[in-house]
Order: structure tokens, then sequence, then C-alpha cells
């Protein structure tokens, strides 16, 4: 691996912060998705409990000792919780997919959950088996994307509570990721083989073989708006024959009938466990962090071989059971952070700040190009009934920057459910005929008096 030596981005270090959160519970079912999710007010986790599926959802203002509080969860799963992730678009919203066969989607009060929540805002049915990941589009309002264990994969119109798309899978899901446009989904399985699926046309479009190891692959897509050649690309990471880490790097447009040609392969250890890569679009740096590891890889990325150039690690002494990143509008631009990281312990979470240093405390332009502003570049009839695929809307990372406040993320307007809908229909019709039967009365009350006017007349 060649280390970066001509790159703004050579220095960045990692440093796990002193806000951290303590007397956790975590859930010791296993299943394959990265285990933790953030934003800018939340963090999400599967919470251990006795029966059924719980998420513990924690503001992050809320650090400190949180197991003598009697932490309020999300308790209306009867399953276990396999995946979940935060509404790009709504910083209250969270999807969770569950072994008990069905998707739900919870609408968090602001400020957090003050007691147990067992009621979602949508309820997402038709799985056969369990649902094992569940993934909001990146660009169109209200669009989720689930795999299961019935060996689908369905898209969600989540405002109209009812499937749009499925496609039929070879094989069970290993890990499965939106590309940055949110037009194709990328899926790893069982069979070691990747698919690109194009959603709105219910077909894989194209698949090759990847990693010969029978452990999970994970996969994540490349580009971004200033390098839109690389949004072909993509990495995945998996295992060898002989059990060896390993990561690949892939071209879509080179995908055929036999297994396509990787751009570039990188045997990285003998860990035992799944590598999940997170790709950072604004600074094109990759992170590759695994469960059970102590430490994070992190690598830019350039267009040109070898592709992949190593940068550093983020070492620490405690083995982590899950790491994500938050979105990248959440990080402090007034210290130079380029990423913030939630790493999940046995019984902790420690925020990790990475940051490129710099003598300078004015804001750094060329650190941080625009980023996604939180808000949908396509509403969601928009995309189920057309072929579009747009670019996500992006915002300044400069603070006070008109463009900034302009696009800042504001609360969606809540989901209307599909129960909600005949609530407000049985309540318009038994509206109806009240002022029906109203209507009825008076006129014959009009009757009435018309008649005892003329008989009056007459005498």
């Amino acid at each position: 691996m060649k280390v970066v030596r001509d790159s703004k981005f050579r220095h960045v270090h990692g440093e796990a912060l002193k806000e951290t959160f303590q007397d956790l519970r975590l859930s010791t079912k296993s299943s394959e998705s990265s285990g933790i999710r953030g934003n800018s007010k939340f963090f999400a986790f599967p919470w251990e409990s006795g029966g059924g599926g719980t998420l513990a959802v924690i503001p992050l203002t809320q650090h400190g000792r949180l197991g003598s509080r009697g932490v309020p969860l999300i308790t209306g799963h009867t399953g276990g919780i396999l995946d979940f992730e935060f509404n790009p678009f709504d910083d209250n919203m969270i999807v969770t997919a569950s072994e008990d066969l069905t998707l739900k989607v919870w609408q968090v009060p602001e400020g957090g959950l003050k007691e147990h929540m067992k009621d979602p805002v949508a309820t997402l049915e038709g799985h056969g088996k369990k649902v094992s990941f569940s993934s909001y589009n990146p660009t169109a309002s209200n669009i989720v994307a689930s795999s299961s264990f019935d060996l689908t994969c369905k898209i969600w119109n989540v405002e109209e509570e009812r499937e749009a798309f499925s496609i039929a899978l070879p094989d069970v899901a290993f890990s499965q990721k939106w590309n940055y446009m949110g037009s194709l989904l990328a899926i790893t399985c069982k069979d070691k083989k990747m698919k690109i699926v194009d959603p709105r046309q219910s077909k894989i479009a194209s698949e090759t073989k990847i990693h010969e190891g029978a452990k999970a692959s994970k996969v994540e897509w490349m580009g971004s708006v200033s390098a839109s050649e690389e949004c072909y690309k993509l990495v995945t990471t998996g295992f060898s024959a002989q059990a060896e880490r390993q990561m690949f790097y892939w071209d879509i447009r080179t995908f055929g009938d036999a297994r396509a040609p990787a751009l570039h392969e990188v045997t990285l250890d003998q860990g035992t466990g799944s590598l999940f890569p997170i790709f950072d679009h604004g600074t094109q740096m990759l992170y590759v962090a695994g469960k059970g590891d102590a430490n994070v890889r992190y690598f830019e990325v350039t267009p040109e071989a070898p592709y992949f150039h190593f940068i550093s690690n983020f070492t620490s002494t405690t083995p982590q059971k899950a790491f994500d990143f938050l979105p990248k509008r959440c990080v402090d631009v007034s210290k130079h952070e380029i990423m913030r990281g939630l790493k999940l312990e046995s019984n902790a979470m420690i925020p990790v700040t990475f940051r490129v240093p710099r003598k300078s405390e004015a804001f750094q332009d060329d650190i941080y190009p625009d980023c996604p502003a939180g808000v949908p570049s396509i509403g969601c009839e928009e995309w189920v009934d057309s072929e579009e695929a747009r670019l996500p809307i992006l915002r300044s990372m400069k603070p006070g920057s008109e463009a900034s406040s302009a696009a800042a993320p504001k609360a969606a307007a809540p989901v209307v459910t599909a129960k909600e809908l005949k609530k407000l229909l049985a309540e318009a019709e038994a509206r109806i005929k009240t002022l029906e039967a109203e209507n009825a009365s008076l006129r014959a009350q009009l009757g009435e008096k018309a008649g005892g006017s003329q008989g009056y007349g007459q005498s």
C-alpha cells in the first residue's frame, strides 16, 4: 500500500473525545448491519431486552452514565431488530428492520424519547421471512429499500405505506447500499457475488463474482458531484479462500457474464470480523472499520492506479462492537474536523473525531467542499413514476453562509400513513352524514313554515 505523500490529508489523525456515553446495554443479537447510526441530534443502537426487539435512540447532548436513568426505548417489534437507519431528510425519523417480518418507521419526539414508544407512524409488511437490511434513498424522499431472508429486495413508498417494487435475489444478502444519486442498489450476497440492482426496472442489471471466502462481504459506492466518472465505481470488503481480509475496487461498466476483473485488490490482514467501508464523497477518503477490531484504517482514493493510498490508523485499546459516521454536515469545521465517528464498545459509545491539522483558524475551503444539504432532490411519487436520477442537493459548509442557512435540513412533514388516512376518511364520512342530516332537518323545517304560510294566506 502506497502512503500518500503529496496530499492535504496526509496528516489526518483520529482522536477519541471525552464526551462519552456509559453504562449502555447492547443487544447480543448478531446481525450484518453496522450496529450503530447517528445524525446531528441522536445516535441509535439495539438495546438488550428480555423479549422482542428494542432500539435505544439517545440525544447526543445526554452524554454520561445512562444505565441508571431508565432509558426510554423503541419497543414496537416482536422480533429482534437487525438493521435501522435515520431518514437523511428528517433527523427525528428512523426506520427499523426486524425478525418479525416487518419494517417500521418511527417519529422520535424533539429532544428525544420521554417514554417507551410502541406505535410507529408506518408499518411496511410484505416480506415472508426476517428482514435483514433497511436503507433510505439518499436523494428521494420517503423511499426505503429492504432485503430479507425470503430472497427479495423490496422498495417501499413510505408515504403510501406500500411496496413499490420487488426484485428476486438468488441468495441471502450480506449488505446493500444505494449509489450517490439514489438510482441503483449494490447488494452483496451469500453466493459470493455482487448484484447491481435497478429498482425501478425491478431487475438485476449486472453482477460479478467478488471475494472467494464464505464470510460476509460489504459494499460502498464511490463518486461525487465533481467526479462523475467515479460514480460508476465501488469498493467491496470480504475474505479470501484462505480467510484473509481483502478490499477490492470495481467499475460496474466492466461487468459481464464472466467474473469482471477488479481494478485493484488489496489483502489487509488475517482478522475475523467483517470490514465496513465508509466513503466520504467530499474529501474522497475511504474509512474501513471492522467489528471486533480496535482500529479504523483510512485511505485517500484517487482516479489513477493504485487507487487506494493508505494514510493512517485510528487505534484504541478497546475493540469496537460497531462503528459508523455522522453525516458530513455534522462536523465541526472550526476545529478542522473532516469526519465524526461513533465507536460502540461493549457498554459505552465513544465519539471519534478525524481532523486535518491547520494553524489557521479561518474556514478551510480546500478541505470542505459542499456537502449534502439534508433535503431531497426528488419527491417520492416522482421517483417511483420516472427513471430520472438526480444528484443530491448540496450546501456550503462555511458557517453563516447564505447557501448553508438556506439549505440547512428542516423537519420533514410527518408521514401520513394508510391507517391515519382511513381514520381521517371515516371522520370525514361521519361529518358528511351529520351535515346531510342537519341539512335534511332544515329543509323539512323550511317546508313546514312554507306550508303554514300558504294556509294562512288562503284563510
